[in-house]
C-alpha cells in the first residue's frame, strides 16, 4: 500500500493457481495435492457452477453494435479458468473427481 497507494484486496486467484497444485501433485506422486488442485478449481475462486451463464442485450452507448454480451465475464478470470482446466486435466486428470 506504501508503494502503490492502493490496496489490491483479497485477490487470491486459487482457481487459476490450482495448476500449481496439479503439478506439484504429479511431480510428489502426492494424491492429496491432486484431490487439492481440483477442489480448487471447482470450489474456490473465479467461475463457479453457480455463475450466471447467459448473455445480455446490450445496445446503444454501451456497443458499436447492438448484440449479447456476457458481461459477467471476466479477461482474467477466463485466461487462468482455461490455463487451470487444461493443466489439471493434463496432469492430474486421472484423479479428477
Amino acid at each position: 500500500m506504501a508503494r502503490y497507494g492502493s490496496d489490491f484486496g483479497s485477490l487470491l486467484l486459487f482457481q487459476g493457481h490450482s495448476r500449481l497444485d496439479a503439478y506439484a501433485a504429479v511431480k510428489t506422486g502426492d494424491v492429496k495435492l491432486a484431490a487439492r488442485a481440483w477442489e480448487k478449481l471447482y470450489r474456490s475462486d473465479g467461475y463457479q457452477e453457480s455463475a450466471p451463464w447467459r448473455t445480455e442485450k446490450v445496445s446503444g452507448p454501451a456497443a458499436l453494435v447492438p448484440g449479447s454480451e456476457a458481461t459477467w465475464v471476466s479477461t482474467n478470470d477466463t485466461a487462468l479458468y482455461g490455463l487451470a482446466a487444461i493443466e489439471n486435466l493434463a496432469l492430474p486428470g486421472d484423479r479428477m473427481p
